[in-house]
């Protein structure tokens, strides 16, 4: 029986029921791969969607969800897995020949000035893709990785392996009175989650998803929890997440949680708390989000004392077209290599044209005079 293969361009398009069910039936498949998180980001975000989905006698069975995403400061553009989110194809059934048919399709969305296809995954599961898509001309590469975190055993046993300083910090909260808070999802809750979670990519210069695109997520809120910690019977701060049941996962999303709220250790009693709450609804995996893989980085440090341990997310990029491919990683390779040379000089630059600029003004001034 042949099988077919379309490209939609809004999720809209299809059928959510049958959507999920590949998703659902599939080994690879994740939260972020279901319909209403796609909605989210293709109404939330200026991500433009450029999904494939395979079908056999009219039934979907595979699925590849890409957005339209910009290349920095660059004229280019990629077309890349579920952002935010990992991604890449999925099939309940037939599956190479499904898989193949959507990796044929990639290059006729690469028009116009789209430079290649990015496929970001979670973990390893995606690696028993690694052969086929080197076969269609991927490379892979390592960017950051996951911190997860094994929560199907008792609470006591997860919070032994943690660091002394992070025990130390969930016992410093418990001599507050405080009560957690199941949110619930609304409009309304999200967009008041989302000024504080403003704030704080503010403070650590991260990107800011578009308030658009949590007020689009209460329309996927059978996915999310959204834990609140209360003192005094005020708010201290909030955390997000997303429930995989896909993968048996607990994924922290967002933070709400400013400096204001750093004294009453709110970050470490909700994550105590949604890590109880996930082990007792039978999740394996509680998963701290990504960061760079450098010990030395803050972040990494503060998953890592939770005893979560880093898992590197795989990655697959493949050029779109042969001409322009070539000399784009270069440059790209270049600005990762020296940028920071790069930036400094530009700095200097910039400081030595404006001494140019400060000594005309002086001359001229004297002139004047």
């Amino acid at each position: 029986m042949s099988l077919d293969v379309v490209a939609v361009d809004t999720i809209e398009s299809v059928n959510s029921n049958q959507w999920n069910q590949v998703v659902e039936q599939s080994d690879l498949g994740s939260v972020y791969h279901r319909y209403g998180w796609l909605r989210a980001v293709e109404f939330g975000t200026p991500y433009e969607p450029r999904h494939l989905l395979v079908s056999k006698k009219g039934n979907p069975i595979a699925i590849f969800p890409n957005f339209v995403v910009e290349s920095g400061t660059t004229p280019f553009r990629h077309l890349t897995s579920s952002k935010p989110g990992p991604g890449g194809p999925v099939a309940m059934t037939d599956e190479e020949e499904a898989v193949q048919l959507l990796l044929d399709a990639v290059p006729r969305l690469c028009e116009g000035t789209i430079i290649s296809n990015q496929i970001q995954t979670s973990g390893n599961a995606y690696s028993r893709y690694h052969g086929i898509f080197e076969e269609n001309g991927y490379d892979q590469r390592l960017v950051y990785g996951d911190f997860t975190l094994d929560i199907a055993r008792d609470w006591d046993d997860v919070r032994d392996d943690m660091h002394s300083s992070r025990r130390r910090a969930i016992r410093r909260g418990h001599d507050n009175e405080f009560e957690i808070v199941d949110e619930e999802i609304t409009t309304e809750t999200m967009a008041e989650f989302f000024e504080d979670f403003s704030s704080v990519m503010d403070r650590v210069e991260g990107y800011k998803r578009p308030r658009r695109f949590f007020l689009e997520l209460a329309n996927f809120a059978d996915r999310l929890k959204l834990f609140t910690v209360r003192i005094d019977g005020e708010q201290r701060g909030s955390l997000l997440f997303t429930l995989d049941d896909e993968r048996s996962t607990l994924h922290y999303e967002s933070s709400a949680v400013t400096e204001a709220h750093f004294e009453y250790n709110a970050s470490e009693l909700i994550h105590e708390h949604a890590i109880k709450w996930g082990s007792e609804q039978g999740y394996d995996t509680y998963n701290f989000g990504g960061t760079d893989l450098d010990f030395r980085n803050g972040v990494f440090r503060f998953k890592e004392k939770f005893g979560a341990r880093p898992v590197p997310a795989l990655a697959w990029e493949r050029g779109c077209s042969p001409f322009a491919w070539p000399a784009y990683k270069f440059a790209r390779r270049l600005y990762r290599e020296y940028g920071d040379s790069v930036r400094e000089y530009g700095d200097s630059v910039r400081e030595y044209g404006d001494s140019v600029r400060e000594y005309g003004d002086s001359v001229r001034e004297y002139v004047e005079s």
